[in-house]
């Protein structure tokens, strides 16, 4: 195969235009939740981008393997293929720049896509990183491996119905642990799909094992496809193509098996502290919430001024996320990263409802489950009035039952009131007491 063939397979043939294909297509699945205002599923970091264009494929990949059995009927569309087929040029030396030249176009077109997400990722954060790389590598190689597949298919079963019906198959195939992962877990051999099923957040990223194992298998898939391409003759083609497929696909699952069951794995990097440096009390963020820290530090310190009438109080504040475990330290704030809304920022309409949302708990984190109404309360006394900002009702509680709580507690002498209110930071440092039992001055 020279060159200049494969310019010719690239002026001529339909793979620019399927490349052109997937990259409108995947351009078009970003900006749509841009436009309905969901851009934060895909545009906060990097490892997102990466992701969302995996998640892409569930309609990308089934158009790719229908393109390739579109490219490999060339000659039976035009009626060549009888003539192709006497002439003393093997069909390997024929397909080769063909199929060279539509994975080529795929590749591109789907590069095409990420380059244009991260226009917009590259204005969201400042964490340059390169951990999403192979993330995406796996998915522009699934991409030819299901062009080849197809190319293979297309010439086992000459047919213009075979391109429908393999799109349509592909697309139900790469449904199904989409559908299982809603009712529970899809398992490990969800994760020879090419399509992402769990969501990957700002702190997590696919573990490299897993993009090791992928990249195996899809290579072995794209080995296998076109092999059938290539060989003339069927009978040896099916049994020559099984070989990289069951390669791929053996070495793949020790793998796997490694990997965890969801693929997914916490990103130290991302979930690393980033605090402030200029002498006064510390506040830290995690570092995919980098650019937050400045807007945290105010009502942090805040915080930390107003917990100072508690006993053995606090002097730091930290952005801390679900995965962190053990006991709280009694000199840390700890405030949970679901407060970070990506593309945002921290919530509410003002500083006083970001303090409150600190002194939540007395400056602890959920514990599970949730006593919202011990969090509000403890959040409120603190804060020094009641309702304080930004506190609601969450749906099942009664506002009756909150009134009464802070009506009992402040009734009591102020030296009680404090030493309840530390009770409950207490509780909430080990996650093991009764934030309830300890407002209310019982026990364990």
């Amino acid at each position: 195969m020279t060159s200049r063939i494969l310019g010719i397979e690239l002026r001529r043939s339909a793979a620019p235009a399927s490349g052109a294909l997937i990259a409108a297509l995947g351009v078009a699945g970003l900006w749509s939740l841009v436009l309905s205002g969901q851009a934060s599923l895909w545009d906060t970091q990097w490892t997102t981008l990466a992701a969302f264009g995996r998640i892409m494929l569930v309609v990308l990949w089934p158009l790719a393997a229908g393109a390739g059995v579109w490219q490999v009927q060339r000659d039976l569309r035009c009626g060549t293929g009888e003539l192709l087929g006497t002439t003393a040029l093997p069909a390997r030396r024929r397909m080769l720049p063909t199929a060279v030249a539509l994975g080529l176009c795929l590749v591109l077109g789907y590069a095409a896509t990420l380059a244009v997400g991260a226009i917009r990722v590259s204005g969201s954060t400042s964490r340059f990183h390169t951990g999403w790389l192979p993330v995406a590598a796996v998915g522009a190689l699934s991409l030819v491996a299901a062009a080849w597949s197809g190319m293979g298919i297309g010439r086992l079963f000459p047919s213009a119905y075979t391109a429908p019906v393999l799109v349509v198959a592909c697309f139900l195939l790469l449904l199904a642990p989409i559908q299982l992962a809603k009712s529970g877990a899809p398992g490990r051999a969800a994760l020879l799909s090419p399509v992402l099923v769990e969501k990957v957040d700002e702190f997590s990223t696919v573990a490299g094992s897993v993009s090791l194992a992928q990249a195996v298998w899809f290579g072995g898939l794209a080995a296998g496809g076109l092999t059938l391409v290539l060989l003339a003759r069927r009978r040896t083609a099916i049994t020559a193509a099984a070989a990289p497929v069951l390669s791929g696909l053996l070495a793949a699952i020790p793998l796997l098996g490694a990997a965890p069951v969801s693929g997914l794995r916490q990103d130290p990097a991302a979930v690393a502290e980033v605090c402030t440096r200029d002498g006064g009390p510390v506040v830290c963020v995690t570092r995919a919430h980098e650019q937050g820290l400045s807007s945290l530090v105010g009502p942090a310190r805040r915080a930390l001024q107003l917990l100072a009438k508690l006993p053995d109080p606090p002097s730091s504040v930290h952005e801390v996320t679900g995965e962190r475990t053990g006991p709280q330290p009694a000199d840390e704030v700890w405030l949970h990263s679901d407060n970070y809304a990506p593309g945002q920022g921290w919530p509410g309409n003002g500083d006083d409802e970001l303090v409150v949302r600190i002194l939540a708990g007395a400056g602890t984190r959920p514990c599970d489950p949730v006593d919202y109404r011990t969090r509000a309360i403890a959040a409120a006394w603190l804060y020094g009035s009641y309702p304080a900002p930004g506190l609601r009702v969450t749906p099942g509680e009664e506002t009756s039952a909150r009134d009464a709580a802070w009506q009992a507690l402040t009734a009591l002498p102020v030296a009680d009131q404090t030493r309840r209110i530390a009770a409950v930071r207490a509780a909430g440092l080990h996650c093991q007491d009764d934030p309830a039992a300890a407002l209310t001055g019982g026990g364990r």
